[in-house]
């Protein structure tokens, strides 16, 4: 199949990765088989969805661009609420608010990261782990 011959992708998760690769290529002598590993189908299916869930609990990539710009905006809206005078920034204030919703945004974007990286490794299970990276690296 060529590349003008591949169909239209709609998803391209991890999930939908690694289960277009068994689809494509599960008919193949030196592709991996689950039972070489001791796991199932079900195995398979439950691991894959729990993974995908974890991998989307941060929400869409516009949900966190939304909640990145919302922590952008409150430090210089709050600031705004003050004369300049009364800050110890004076007319810095502005740029010191950008450098503070920055910031938050930044600490909320890695909270999320150790979050899912945490709830992942938690969930990890090595023999399916080591079924999964054979299946994403498998030469075609």
């Amino acid at each position: 199949m060529t590349e003008l011959e591949t169909p239209h992708v709609i998803l391209d998760d991890y999930e939908h990765q690694v289960k277009r690769k068994i689809e494509r290529f599960g008919d193949r002598p030196d592709f991996p088989r689950l039972d070489d590993f001791g796991l199932t189908c079900d195995d398979l299916n439950d691991y894959l969805f729990d993974k995908q869930a974890i991998l989307d609990s941060g929400g869409s990539l516009r949900t966190q661009l939304t909640v990145g710009g919302i922590l952008f905006v409150i430090p210089i809206l709050i600031l705004s609420m003050f004369p300049e005078d009364s800050l110890p920034w004076g007319s810095l204030s502005f740029f010191v608010g950008i450098a503070i919703g920055l910031l938050a945004g930044f600490v909320y974007r890695l909270i999320l990261m150790g979050v899912i990286r945490m709830r992942l490794r938690r969930m990890s299970d090595e023999r399916m782990e080591a079924f999964l990276d054979k299946v994403i690296h498998y030469n075609e």
